[in-house]
């Protein structure tokens, strides 16, 4: 069988999750599926369902055709660094108790912000 769709569209996902500065473990968590799942996903070891892909396309912030094109891939919308990118990846896999502590964190950071500018 010719799986060269499985491999472009795997070699695809890998490239939108890490434009997302997501790792392979974050968006299992994410979309549900094991790492294992995502692996193959992005080797091509295995063709994933459209319903899988689209639920990938939402959670990457990306439309499903482009996982087909052959467009440059470009990082998230905004221009976050790298540090900032990954703390808002890893609020999407916390629970609502571990961000409102989180919340209180910032909002002392950003009270010392304040009283230093």
């Amino acid at each position: 069988m010719n799986n060269d769709i499985g491999k472009r569209v795997g070699h695809r996902l890998k490239q939108l999750r890490e434009a997302r500065g997501l790792t392979q473990a974050q968006l299992a968590t994410l979309s549900g599926k094991s790492v294992e799942s995502i692996s193959n996903f992005e080797r091509g070891k295995v063709v994933t369902s459209l319903a899988t892909l689209d639920q990938l396309a939402r959670l990457l912030d990306v439309q499903l055709r482009d996982f087909f094109e052959n467009t440059p891939v470009t990082m998230a919308p905004s221009s976050m660094s790298a540090p900032a990118q990954a703390v808002v990846n890893a609020l999407r896999l916390l629970p609502d108790q571990d961000i409102e502590i989180l919340a209180g964190v910032a909002a002392v950071l950003e009270s010392q912000q304040r009283r230093k500018g």
